[in-house]
């Protein structure tokens, strides 16, 4: 494969794992995590009635739904984004989309797409210490 389709993927994949850093997921995830507890210690509590337990449950249900919307809607438009800077190379007439998905669709591309995500959070990491 040609140096410049893996050095434009690397580019992609970096920027992918910028935005994946900025997003809240460890927040939302705790958050299902949370309520998915609260739900569970209420369907073991005996002081609570039924009817008092179904109106709780039902609460935390649309809360845990709300959750996890948000949570997809951070993985689709990462997705999004990541099929834009994709398009962005076929646009500028750097590269072929479909070639570059091929790629991707490789071990090898696997293996960059998970050394570029390794490379950013370490980058990440030195930036902070160099900057201390």
């Amino acid at each position: 494969m040609n140096i410049a389709v893996i050095s434009y993927l690397y580019v992609v994949f970096l920027a992918i794992a910028w935005l994946i850093d900025c997003l809240p997921f460890l927040g939302v995830m705790k958050n299902i995590s949370l309520s998915t507890h609260v739900s569970l210690q209420i369907i073991k509590s005996n002081d609570i009635n039924d009817s008092e337990k179904q109106k709780m449950l039902l609460d935390n249900s649309f809360v845990l739904f709300k959750r996890s919307l948000t949570l997809l809607g951070f993985i689709v438009g990462i997705g999004a984004c990541g099929l834009m800077l994709l398009f962005a190379g076929e646009l500028l007439k750097f590269f072929s989309y479909s070639a570059l998905l091929k790629f991707i669709a490789t071990l090898p591309g696997f293996l960059l797409s998970v050394i570029a995500f390794f490379s950013y959070f370490f980058i990440k990491k030195l930036y902070v210490k160099v900057r201390l």
